[in-house]
Order: C-alpha cells, then structure tokens, then sequence
C-alpha cells in the first residue's frame, strides 16, 4: 500500500516507536512455556479438564449450536438466549438481564443510549474505554464530570457541584448518572462502592441516581457462587446497573447487564451495538451454561479460595523481596481495600512499577512468560508497569521463581548503572 494514508499511518507508528510505546503486528502468539502469572483468567478454567468435558456434552446434547441466525431483534432471539437471560436474572436476584456479546458492547450499549438530555454523567477517572466510548456518544456528553480514582472526597466534591449546577436533578426531574468498576484491572484495587452508595443516597433527590458497576474483574471469584463483588458486599438491589462480563474468570466470551426492566427494553431497542450484533451462536450459550455450572459448584468454591491464598502468598512474598530494591526499578504499587470491605477480600492483580517496564517485559518473555509492558502514556510517568496477575491454578514455587527472575533483571540492570562503559550499550528497549 502507498500513497498519502499509507504515509499518514506510517508516521503515527513511527510516532510512538518514536516515544518507546510498543507497537504490536500480532503475527506471533503469545508466550506458553511458563507458568501463566499474566492473564485474566483467574479461575484457571481456560484449560480446565472438568470444564472442558461439562462443556463438550453440553454441546453434544444441543441441536443448534452453529449460528444464530441474524440479530436478537430480528430472527437472531433463540430459545438459548431467551434460556440464559431468564437463569442470569435468577443467578444475581436481578429485575431484567440483558445477553450482550461483549463487555464493550454492553457498556457502549448502556452510556450511549441511557443517559438522557440533562442528565450528567460523574464517573472514575480509570473506569474502562467502553465505558468513556459510550459516555462520548450519549445525550449527557456535555455533562461528564470525572473523579479522582477512589477517592470518596472527591466523589462528594464532585456529586455535589452537579447538583449545584443542574437545578433540574437537585429538582427531581433529571438524573446523576455514576460509573464505576468493582476491581480495577490496571491498579488491582476496589472501588468503595459502600461510600459511594451512601453519598448518592445522602446527595440526590431520591430515584435520581442510577450507579452502574462495571464487574469484569471480579465476576466469578467473589460473593456466593461467584456473583460478584456487589454481591459480597451485600449491595445487591442498592446498585442499579451491573455488568459481568464473561470473557476472564468465565472462561468465555460476552457480557450480562443486569438492570430494570425499563433500562433492558430501551437497550433493546436504541441500544446501537445490541441492536446490529449478530446474536451469539449457540457453541457460546452452551459455554457459558457450562462455565456458571462448573463456577457454582465445589470445584469453583476451592478455585475462589485457592486464588485468595495464593494472593494473599504473593502480596507477602513481593513486599518482603522488594525491601532492598531501588523503587526506581522494582516496586510494588500501594493499594488498599475500603477498611469495610470482609477480609476474605483480595485483589489478585499485582501491579509492578518499573521505570524500564520495556526492559522488564522482555526480560521475562525470554523466559516463557506472556508479559508485556505498560509504559507512558498509557499510565502517567512514574506510574509504568508490568502487570502480574495470581491465578487459582498456580503454585507457591511458580510464584517464587517469577519474583526471582524479576530481582535478576533488577540486579543486572544495578551492575549495569554501575558501570559507565555498559550504560554507552544501545539498550534493548531502543532496539523495541
């Protein structure tokens, strides 16, 4: 391909070589020969025996798995999906739930078509892409005010300038509209979702306020049977909007709102990415069916506690490694759960801080680890990281030797800083 796009392309690609930001062609798969400490499948169920089995005769007992047919608002709404709907509404004790094909969908789906003209929008400062790509779009866009991440002061702060500056909600005839995640997937922390609720209860009028909790992360590895974090917290009924998505722990694919009946007929119909999606094939109905059965039993129940020990053996095991390591090559990022959250309450998600989160990354890929880098500009300067994350399925051992090659990367990279000759060497991260 030539000619001015071409051109135009190339120069944004160069652009962030340019700034060391890693450019991916994605025509080479991901490492497997170690341990896997870097995806989100925390349940180890992507290669579960028991759940592949439980899927495969689920299968084999379905006539229609191949297709759809076509949208759910044409003639794409089959029995599985009708099926489905009606056990997740069940499943979470929710008014509706709405089947969407994924998380993204789901959440451009809700902030696009939800939010109505003079409405606004108070939203983290981290919630997910979807859910700003949706917010962008919506009927509320000129009425989006952000929070600082976690922070209930400025959450306060920040419900009480809208109602100050929207007589209509402080009224009762317009709506305050909240986003938020349960866990947050870059920094692994909780959203204080028990002070949220309370400041919308003490803040606006009543039936006012609509909090929509984003649960990709925490779906399947809290509460009873996996429902989630709001569920743990015993906040079912008080969140108005949930999602679960379904491609992490589930070991799957697609997403759930769970909501009122009203929000879940207005998706249907004004909600862009729901109403011209293919409607899932039945192969993935089959799936999910499977993947609620194997979370909801025992096995699943010693998955969740598995994954909260070993969390548990890492945080301690990371703090106690780190002591003596400059925090300019090797720190663990400082998180804490609400003081009201059970204790039973941990985050599997581990972000390690580097300054040279290129050189780190490629240091463990030599090793058989699926790692990649998340440096400037995706996070702030001297927020760049590695992402590690504790599955079910690891062993203490496994754990052991990652922290072991992430202290011989730190202890070469001192030999090297102590050694002006070696520091004249173009260093990896410029050849990246």
């Amino acid at each position: 391909m030539s000619g001015p796009l071409a051109t135009a392309l190339g120069q944004a690609i160069a652009y962030r070589q340019k700034r060391s930001i890693p450019t991916l062609d994605l025509l080479q798969e991901v490492p497997s020969s170690a341990p896997d400490l870097f995806s989100n499948d925390y349940l180890s169920l992507a290669l579960d025996p028991a759940l592949r089995i439980a899927a495969l005769e689920t299968l084999a007992d379905t006539r229609r798995i191949l297709g759809s047919g076509g949208s759910r608002v044409l003639n794409g709404n089959t029995a599985a999906h009708v099926v489905f709907e009606a056990r997740m509404k069940h499943f979470f004790g929710a008014p509706a739930a709405l089947l969407c094909n994924s998380g993204y969908d789901a959440n451009v789906a809700f902030w696009r078509s939800i939010p109505q003209e003079g409405d606004a929008v108070v939203y983290d400062e981290l919630v997910h892409a979807s859910t700003r790509d949706g917010m962008a779009e919506s009927r509320a866009k000129g009425a989006l005010f952000p929070f600082r991440h976690n922070s209930v002061a400025s959450f306060r702060e920040c419900l009480s300038g809208v109602l100050a500056a929207h007589p209509a909600i402080a009224a009762g005839r317009a709506t305050v509209f909240v986003a938020a995640e349960s866990l947050y997937s870059m920094d692994g922390d909780f959203a204080p979702l028990h002070e949220i609720v309370r400041a919308v209860d003490e803040l606006v009028p009543k039936n006012c306020g609509h909090i929509m909790v984003d649960e990709a992360h925490s779906t399947g590895i809290y509460g009873l049977q996996g429902r989630g974090l709001v569920a743990a917290l015993g906040l079912t009924g008080r969140i108005d909007t949930v999602l679960h998505t379904f491609g992490k722990a589930r070991a799957a694919s697609g997403a759930v709102l769970l909501t009122s009946a009203i929000v879940r007929h207005y998706i249907i119909n004004y909600g862009r990415p729901f109403i011209f999606s293919t409607s899932m094939p039945g192969a993935l109905v089959c799936l999910l069916d499977a993947s609620f059965d194997h979370i909801g039993s025992h096995a699943g129940d010693e998955a969740r506690e598995r994954l909260h020990r070993l969390s548990e053996h890492f945080h301690r095991l990371v703090e106690g490694s780190l002591k003596h390591v400059p925090p300019s090559l090797l720190s663990l990022l400082p998180r804490k759960a609400p003081g009201d959250f059970p204790n039973d309450i941990v985050s599997p998600i581990f972000p390690i801080l580097t300054e040279h989160p290129v050189l780190l990354a490629a240091h463990l890929r030599r090793y058989g680890y699926a790692c990649t880098s998340v440096p400037y500009p995706a996070v702030p300067r001297g927020q760049e990281r590695i992402r590690v994350v504790v599955h079910a399925a690891n062993k203490p051992e496994e754990l052991r030797e990652l922290v072991t090659r992430m202290l011989e990367w730190a202890a070469s990279m001192q030999a090297r800083a102590a050694q002006p000759q070696l520091r004249s060497i173009p260093t990896l991260q410029a050849r990246l």
